[in-house]
């Protein structure tokens, strides 16, 4: 038995001091956090006052891809009981493509994971298409390509997340830490924190 603020405690010494998930010895660590994503609601003055400087970056490409799966398989699941409707988000932009930014969302009402790059100022090379759809993306519509997943696919959050990685890596990143998160949201009402994304969040 535990009492409830000794488990809350616990909970938060976790996910502030990042003691799990990030380091190089535990590659695959996300998946011990206590939570992937937490959502305050409300007015903003009764908001925690979380520091949460605990958005730790992934070790490598592959733990990326696996707190990315775990984090987009989350919200699947638990935000159809948790926030019933609503839609999450986050903007993901990459240090060596300034200011080009790719979009990941999921919305209930259309049971699907999206992602979206920017691609209207980007010159249209030789080549480029076909290294955009092998990297996975599906169609491009004004400027933006874009793919999706629906959400009953068993394979839908593994299969964005690699379509993320390949992306920023296609892009010339060469480690998480070079990404960026912002523009966190569900429904753009709350604030929402992920301590499992595995990457910088400003």
């Amino acid at each position: 038995m535990h009492t409830a603020s000794d488990l809350h405690g616990r909970e938060y010494s976790v996910v502030e001091s990042g003691s799990v998930g990030w380091r190089a010895e535990q590659p695959h660590g996300f998946d011990a956090l206590p939570y992937l994503w937490l959502l305050h609601r409300g007015p903003e003055r009764s908001w925690p006052a979380f520091r949460w400087d605990g958005h730790h970056t992934a070790a490598s490409w592959e733990h990326l891809e696996s707190s990315l799966e775990l984090l987009l398989d989350s919200w699947m699941e638990q935000l159809p009981v948790q926030v019933p409707g609503d839609w999450a988000s986050f903007v993901v932009g990459c240090a060596r493509d300034w200011p080009r930014h790719l979009r990941v969302g999921y919305s209930q009402d259309r049971g699907r994971l999206s992602l979206m790059v920017d691609h209207r100022t980007t010159a249209d090379t030789p080549g480029l298409e076909e290294a955009m759809r092998e990297r996975g993306w599906q169609v491009c519509e004004g400027g933006w390509w874009r793919a999706e997943f629906a959400d009953e696919d068993p394979a839908a959050a593994r299969s964005a997340a690699r379509l993320l990685v390949a992306d920023v890596r296609g892009r010339g990143s060469v480690c998480p830490d070079e990404l960026v998160a912002w523009e966190v949201t569900v429904n753009d009402h709350g604030r929402l924190w992920l301590p499992g994304i595995g990457m910088p969040v400003n």
